[in-house]
């Protein structure tokens, strides 16, 4: 219920509080009166930390989520309601069943474009497996991008993601700017170099934390070489207008080929060296597993990036 109360304060003030504030305390504020009402939804308050509508998905069925998108599409009201939505968020989003054949998938996703969506939350409470990829059927995840052509960031809770469903969202969604995926399991690895995410111009932020990595054998050693080999360094194939990468407690995949603790250390510093050494002008900030003597040879080589681990 929205109150008829009118705070005794000046509009501009009032903003400047707001701007202040995070979703959950947004929608909170603007249940007090109908003046934050106002400011807090309508576009010509002058405020700009406005509440983002979440459109909340739920449920099991991949083909039903999908069709039910399509029959609304047919209505002209309700697409046009659609579009209005930011921000998506999937509760449980590993209980959606696959879909076998890349062509059904694409078949499910035809015709449906919400232009609104910048923001994907896929949340669930457990690893999605996702060996199933290999044998051609693709989880909700994979064809998603699909229908989200501003996409500028995903965030995946628990849901794992792989080269597949990355280059996806990489060749589907050239507005991307946000990646953000941690706890990913060991069929969920993903390529060092990056290339799965090349086509994604704009990308700006990665955020991927306690999870497996992989790189062919035969650049295993380049991707550790300090001296040679300068155009193979991690995400070399993305990094082009980076500017914060988070990529703590690297695992390894067996496609690294055997090692053992101490050249495990010794190849995730100088994996991690390279890429401050390499990284574009624009990375201001990296947090990893750098030591501490690494990282203070590397701020007198690289001022500019912000160092943490």
């Amino acid at each position: 219920m929205v109150m008829s109360a009118k705070w005794d304060i000046p509009i501009p003030i009032i903003i400047e509080i707001i701007s202040w504030l995070d979703q959950e305390s947004l929608m909170n504020l603007s249940v007090v009166s109908k003046q934050l009402h106002n400011i807090t939804i309508c576009n010509d308050s002058g405020n700009e930390n406005k509440i983002i509508p979440v459109f909340e998905v739920s449920g099991s069925s991949t083909q039903t989520f999908f069709q039910n998108l399509s029959e609304h599409f047919l209505n002209k009201k309700i697409k046009n309601k659609l579009q209005c939505y930011r921000r998506m968020m999937f509760k449980d989003a590993n209980n959606f069943e696959v879909i076998v054949g890349v062509e059904n998938a694409n078949r499910l996703t035809q015709n449906i474009i919400m232009s609104g969506i910048t923001l994907l939350d896929l949340v669930s409470s457990s690893p999605m497996d996702l060996y199933n990829n290999c044998n051609f059927a693709f989880p909700i995840t994979f064809m998603l991008p699909n229908i989200f052509p501003n996409l500028s960031q995903v965030n995946f809770h628990k849901t794992g993601v792989n080269d597949t469903i990355l280059e996806n969202f990489s060749k589907r969604c050239p507005l991307l700017e946000k990646v953000t995926s941690h706890n990913n399991s060991i069929d969920a690895g993903i390529n060092l170099n990056g290339y799965t995410m090349g086509m994604s111009n704009n990308l700006k932020e990665i955020n991927i934390n306690n999870s497996y990595f992989w790189c062919y054998y035969v650049d295993r050693d380049k991707f550790t070489d300090l001296y040679n080999h300068q155009e193979l360094f991690m995400f070399h194939h993305c990094c082009k207008s980076l500017e914060r990468v988070s990529i703590r407690n690297m695992k390894y995949r067996m496609s690294f080929g055997t090692m053992d603790d101490d050249q495990k250390l010794i190849f995730t510093q100088n994996v991690l060296i390279k890429f401050v050494r390499n990284s574009p002008p624009t990375l201001r900030w990296f947090r990893s597993n750098l030591t501490l003597d690494n990282m203070t040879m590397l701020r007198l080589e690289r001022p500019g990036i912000e160092l943490l681990n």
